[in-house]
């Protein structure tokens, strides 16, 4: 998806969607997500529900059931067609939001004291999120590195244990990786099989002064893994609304969704944020009753029309920024976009800022990983494999829930702030880019960590 041209994003979009209908299709199409009608008897249901061959009942979030279906648009049919249900309809698909990586930079073997700088421009560049100076406000409040905050990934898992064919990374501690769960395997096992969460994993919370590779925003904090995309990066909605009920119900105190749905329609391929989803909008609901933030990414196909907040404060949209300093050509833009942070790729040619042109490529934001051709492979030189470079609004989001992990650390906005409360501190302390104010391409402007911890804005 990027490309120098949305003709280009486009035609690449839509390979991608091409191989999900060929290899993943069944991640997506056996649920059937359904609110049953308030006046519908409980005979009637069950008869309906038996008729429609559904099967395996989850309970979601606001009052949404879904069922496993051996068709699911013919089984959301016969439900409407019975009279019992107000609406249904299959599970939507969903993938992670990033794209490949192009940068030829290299990863280094160590830890805070020196040449990671030179790699992670995303943190210390003249367009990063200034985590150098956040780090000694978070230690100093008492809140070192995130120290104690629990953040969930939602994602394809993490690399977290060394299980059969699955290695652990280093950059991510036994100590600080909890007990999570694998919605797509329906096991405690959440190992990751694609590498992208691990990335966004490592990128929240990777260890720091390890002499190897990067380090993560919160370095201290625990991850929750939570597996709702497959090896491919493809999964649905149910089980992202079952993710983040589940990391709700365990403890998590912010949660990342590098995550962005999708339609089937070749012709016209469409990214589309994930409160599309009813049975997401009520397990986001649900967090925000539990003051539980959502960062979600805002989506990598280069649209502009990311919708403006129906659930008030209930998510946190991220934008992805370059290494220049301008919107990154395949991020979304919209109303709904709260705050933008890097993500690296290229710039998005736009009238706010005549500097950005497409033909200025940045780097990507680099991390410690795996391809999926070498999976879990942690045991080979650092310079050989190991690191990994991507763009895309999954990056951008995970810098978000890291600064946040520092803001709940160091509790600058009291033991248990509301989401709203921690969305206007970071608006409030963003640094404004593009159109003075807040605009359509970068909404309240780039996070910045230092500042987020202080409550006041950088005069830079």
């Amino acid at each position: 998806m990027v490309a120098l041209r949305r003709s280009r994003s486009l035609a690449v979009m839509a390979s991608v969607l091409l191989l999900s209908l060929a290899s993943a299709a069944a991640a997506s199409a056996d649920d059937v997500v359904v609110r049953m009608r308030g006046d519908a008897g409980a005979d009637a249901i069950a008869r309906a529900v038996a008729g429609a061959g559904l099967s395996d009942a989850r309970h979601l979030a606001g009052g949404i059931v879904a069922y496993h279906a051996t068709d699911a648009n013919a089984a959301a049919r016969r439900l409407k067609r019975d009279g019992v249900a107000s609406w249904a309809r299959p599970s939507m698909r969903a993938r992670i939001a990033a794209v490949p990586g192009n940068d030829t930079g290299a990863a280094t073997k160590s830890g805070l004291a020196g040449g990671w700088q030179q790699v992670q421009w995303d943190l210390v560049g003249p367009f990063g999120i200034d985590v150098t100076s956040a780090w000694p406000l978070a230690q100093q409040a008492g809140g070192e590195g995130g120290r104690g905050v629990k953040v969930a990934v939602l994602d394809t898992g993490v690399a977290y244990a060394d299980r059969g064919r699955y290695r652990r990374s280093p950059e991510l501690p036994t100590a600080r990786v909890l007990h999570g769960f694998d919605f797509v395997a329906d096991d405690p096992y959440p190992n990751d099989a694609n590498g992208h969460g691990t990335f966004v994993a490592s990128t929240i919370a990777g260890a720091a002064n390890n002499h190897y590779g990067m380090v993560g925003i919160a370095y201290q904090a625990d991850i929750l893994p939570v597996r709702v995309l497959d090896e491919f990066g493809e999964g649905n909605s149910v089980r992202i609304a079952q993710g983040i009920r589940y990391a709700v119900d365990h403890g998590a105190q912010v949660i990342n969704v590098s995550i962005e749905l999708y339609n089937d329609d070749l012709i016209d391929p469409r990214a589309l944020s994930i409160t599309t989803a009813p049975e997401i909008r009520g397990a986001l609901r649900y967090a925000r009753a539990h003051r539980v933030p959502v960062v979600a990414a805002a989506g990598n196909a280069g649209q502009g029309d990311v919708p403006s907040s129906r659930l008030d404060t209930s998510i946190i949209y991220a934008g992805a920024t370059t290494e220049h300093g301008c919107i990154g050509e395949y991020s979304n833009i919209g109303p709904g976009v709260d705050i933008v942070a890097p993500g690296g790729g290229a710039d998005r040619e736009h009238s706010d800022d005549p500097d950005c042109t497409p033909d200025k490529t940045g780097r990507n934001v680099w991390q410690i990983s795996f391809n999926r051709s070498s999976i879990g492979d942690f045991r080979v030189p650092l310079d050989s494999h190991g690191k990994r470079g991507l763009a895309g609004t999954s990056m951008a989001a995970p810098h978000v829930t890291g600064a946040i992990a520092l803001l709940l650390a160091a509790h600058v906005l009291g033991d248990h702030p509301t989401t709203a409360a921690i969305q206007q501190r970071l608006e409030d302390t963003a640094r404004d880019l593009g159109t003075p104010g807040r605009d359509r391409y970068y909404a309240a402007g780039l996070l910045d960590a230092a500042a987020a911890l202080r409550g006041v804005k950088s005069s830079g």
